[in-house]
């Protein structure tokens, strides 16, 4: 019993210093702000269905208060707030890391899928010369469900940007990101699992 409690309050310290370093980085950043350097970004449209999954068989996502339910029954650490904090200085620093060719940035916060499908879209772009779009500023983020299969708990938020695309101007883009970990894993931390549009 005491092993498990020490277990927890290490579990809940690593949470706490994770979450800290995104608080840090987001309150540096207004979100208005455009990165220091132009960032190139492929299209979103392409990424978007290329990482798109069909939802497999028996892992429908449960409803918003029952998915975190069982999330909280499995990982009483677990807090929405914190991790809604979290998911949005994850959104710009994928974001910001995709556009600036950052794979090594990258790779801690995407799931191996993921990241190899954002490694080639930046090796495709940088061998044609092309430039994408700029981060201008995160306009909102809402947490949509929950769901756990087994012991990978996801959690899917719903993000509206603002995206700077050079000569061709401003335009918004809604997509919603699927996050995941395993919630036996000592590793606290959510990876992106999914891009589909919103």
């Amino acid at each position: 019993m005491n092993a498990q409690v020490i277990e927890l309050l290490v579990l809940a310290i690593v949470a706490g210093v994770v979450l800290a370093r995104l608080y840090v980085t987001l309150g540096r950043r207004t979100g208005a702000e455009r990165p220091s350097t132009p960032a190139p970004q492929p299209a979103q449209g392409d990424l978007r269905e290329t990482l798109a999954e069909r939802p497999q068989p028996g892992a429908q996502p449960a409803g918003a208060s029952g998915g975190l339910a069982e999330l909280m029954h499995i990982d009483p650490t677990f807090d929405a707030g914190h991790f809604m904090t979290g998911a949005r200085g994850a959104y710009e620093l994928i974001v910001t890391a995709f556009a600036q060719g950052d794979k090594e940035g990258l790779r801690p916060l995407l799931t191996p899928r993921v990241f190899d499908v954002y490694a080639k879209a930046i090796d495709e772009r940088l061998a044609k010369g092309e430039k994408g779009s700029e981060l201008v500023r995160l306009k909102s983020a809402d947490f949509l469900d929950a769901a756990v299969d087994g012991d990978i708990a996801r959690i899917t938020v719903k993000f509206e940007a603002e995206l700077a695309e050079g000569a061709h101007g401003l335009r918004d883009t809604k997509e919603k990101w699927a996050f995941e970990r395993d919630v036996r894993s000592h590793d606290p931390n959510w990876k992106l699992a999914r891009v589909l549009a919103g």
